[in-house]
């Protein structure tokens, strides 16, 4: 038999660090103490659930805020290289990626990339041809 709780539970299963559920066999396992003692551990099972909730949270959180700066800085310098070789505006150079990155169906970060990687190679290569 389904308790509401188990719903509730059921509900919140892709959010749930973990369960413990307690049970014996036996008719008289747990004596008059067994329900004080048991609530006694909850609590800081539950409380230690939730840390460990809000931990994954902000682990995930600050991977993708880490992502997105490194991301930000990579459109930034593309930006830059359109804007000193076409002489565009930077909302034009950062137009000219985003059309680029809908194009051929990927992030204007990946886009960006690979505008400075090639400048970056076109650079090298004119630096070796001069020296």
């Amino acid at each position: 038999m389904r308790r509401d709780s188990d719903d509730a539970a059921a509900d919140r299963a892709d959010q749930m660090v973990g369960a413990k559920d307690v049970h014996f066999d036996a008719n008289d396992a747990f004596d008059e103490r067994a329900e004080p003692m048991g609530q006694l551990f909850a609590v800081p099972a539950v409380v230690a659930g939730q840390h460990a909730q809000i931990l994954v949270r902000a682990r995930r959180l600050a991977t993708q805020f880490e992502s997105a700066l490194t991301d930000r800085a990579v459109i930034d310098q593309a930006i830059g290289i359109l804007l000193s070789r076409g002489g565009v505006s930077a909302e034009e150079a950062a137009d000219r990626l985003r059309v680029l990155s809908e194009r051929e169906q990927t992030t204007v970060a990946v886009v960006s990339d690979r505008v400075v990687r090639e400048a970056v190679r076109r650079a090298r290569a004119k630096w070796t041809d001069e020296t």
